[in-house]
Order: structure tokens, then C-alpha cells, then sequence
């Protein structure tokens, strides 16, 4: 009968423990090529859309949230209330005092005149803030909150550190995205002794399978995770893939914690995203298109 010494047992478990590992690795690969060839365009994305079915109450009272003079949604008590539920049951279209910010801070308060919806699904607003070319968002006028405590800034300089970052959040998909274009790099705070840190990029030209746009976050621990991803394979239906960017960070419902405001541009539309953080996670809570 052949006998076996400790170590050789020990090397035999870790050969089998190794081998069932690569299998694991193959089939979970596999299965990732199979996705792939089946959905043509993978998005990655967490969305709580309850703000679209909220009680009328809560709706009639709220008041709006407006981002570059485009409805984007409205809050009350803490509750985010959607663009049509809004447009159809507030009583809080026009004769507001809001708070307008920019990248930078407050900018000052306006009145907001009236809100109205043309010919498309985007609602718009018009206020006494004549200077349309100021990015901006806006909220009803509050004494005691400064929406915008710490304003995000933007880093001039990219590393191989946000790189490495990047690499991290990808996860799985770093396979289908081998090449890696940073955008855009902003410090965020987004409440207090929460220092993070969003980091914008795509694909470089010609070098992945497909393409692919990313928003990744960085929080105080160094602990990357994928904030939006969208991987389209055909590159010739540009008009489902987005292209992320950074608008503002802004505690738009007086919680305590800033939201982060992102755009998406496509072919055809541009999209803007409210995002909220909780539980280490990011959600989207308001969303509206214009076309």
C-alpha cells in the first residue's frame, strides 16, 4: 500500500484546492463571453425609483429641485418626489425664493417664476437668474442650510493611483475593458469626516472589446466600488452608451448628507442623475431627460 508523509497530503489538497479554483475561474469567464454575446449592452446601476409613486400629499407640498433651469424633481420632508408626479400635484411651481450654487458655492437667491412643459417630456423652469450660461443647481430657499458646505474640487493631475482604483471597481469587467481613460477626478465630502473621492473614465480608442464609461467612488478607507458602468459591444449603436461627467455635489434634501449630481450624454438626449449615498451604496433617486 502506497503511503503519503504529511507534506505530500498538504501538496495534493493544494493542487486539488488550485485546481478547482482555475475551473471556477474558467466557467465564471465562460459565462462572462456567453453574457456578453447575449446582452450587447450591460449597465450597472442601482435605481430607487419610489420617488415616482409617492403619496399625493407629500407630492402637493413638495418643493422643486431644478438643475440648469430643467426640472429635475422636487423634495419634501426629506422625500424625493419624481419630475411628473411633481408637475402634475405641487402646489409649488412658481412665487419661490430659491438658493441657487454653482461648482463653487452659493451664488445667490432668485425667484423662481413659473414651471412649464413644452412640446417634448422635459419640464422647465424660469427664474430671475438671467445668466444662462452659469451651470447651476437650485433649491428652495432654507435660512439655516447651506446645500453646498465643502464644494467638490476637481484633481489637475491623474496618477496610476486612480488608475489602480479604477481597475479595483471593474471588477470582472476589467476583462472586457483592458485599457483605461481617466476623464475627470473630483474630492468630494459628501457629509462630515466623509472624505471621497469620484473618479469619471472610459476606454481608450480602440483598445477594448466594445466600450465602456464608468463612474467609480473612493471612499476614506481606500475602497473602491462601481458607482455607474455601461458597456456596450456594438459601436455602431452609440445612442445606448453614455457618456458620465461630474455636475455638483449638494445636500438637496436637508439630510445631512450631499447627493452627487451627474450627467449622462448620449446621442440623442442628455440625461441628468440625482444620486444618493446610503449604506456605502449609491442610488439613483431622481433622474429626467431632454431631448
Amino acid at each position: 500500500m502506497k503511503k503519503y508523509s504529511k507534506d505530500n497530503i498538504k501538496k495534493r489538497g493544494f493542487l486539488k484546492a488550485l485546481l478547482v479554483l482555475l475551473v471556477v475561474v474558467a466557467v465564471c469567464a465562460i459565462a462572462l463571453v456567453i453574457y456578453i454575446l447575449v446582452n450587447k449592452n450591460i449597465v450597472v446601476e442601482k435605481v430607487d425609483d419610489s420617488a415616482k409613486f409617492i403619496s399625493d400629499d407629500v407630492a402637493t407640498n413638495a418643493t422643486p429641485i431644478v438643475i440648469d433651469n430643467v426640472l429635475i424633481g422636487g423634495v419634501y420632508d426629506k422625500k424625493w418626489v419624481g419630475v411628473e408626479k411633481f408637475y402634475m400635484k405641487s402646489a409649488n411651481k412658481s412665487e419661490q425664493e430659491i438658493d441657487v450654487y454653482n461648482k463653487t458655492g452659493k451664488k445667490g437667491s432668485y425667484d423662481l417664476t413659473a414651471i412649464s412643459q413644452g412640446d417634448s417630456t422635459t419640464v422647465y423652469s424660469a427664474t430671475t437668474n438671467t445668466n444662462l450660461t452659469d451651470e447651476y443647481f437650485a433649491i428652495v430657499k432654507n435660512q439655516s442650510l447651506n446645500a453646498m458646505p465643502i464644494p467638490a474640487t476637481r484633481k489637475q493631475t491623474i496618477t496610476d493611483e486612480e488608475i489602480k482604483y479604477v481597475k479595483k471597481a471593474l471588477g470582472m469587467y476589467k476583462f472586457l475593458n483592458t485599457s483605461i481613460k481617466i476623464t475627470e477626478v473630483y474630492n468630494v465630502v459628501l457629509s462630515q469626516g466623509s472624505n471621497g473621492m469620484l473618479i469619471f473614465a472610459t476606454n481608450q480608442a480602440g483598445k477594448s472589446l466594445g466600450v465602456y464609461s464608468c463612474v467609480v467612488y473612493v471612499d476614506d478607507l481606500g475602497k473602491a466600488r462601481l458607482v455607474k458602468y455601461n458597456f456596450l459591444s456594438d459601436t455602431n449603436d452609440a445612442s445606448n452608451w453614455p457618456v458620465y461627467s461630474f455636475k455638483f455635489t449638494g445636500d438637496l434634501n436637508a439630510d445631512g448628507t450631499s447627493e452627487v449630481i451627474i450627467q449622462e450624454i448620449k446621442e440623442f438626449e442628455v440625461k441628468y442623475d440625482v444620486l444618493e449615498y446610503r449604506n456605502n451604496k449609491f442610488y439613483e433617486v431622481l433622474s429626467t431627460v431632454i431631448k
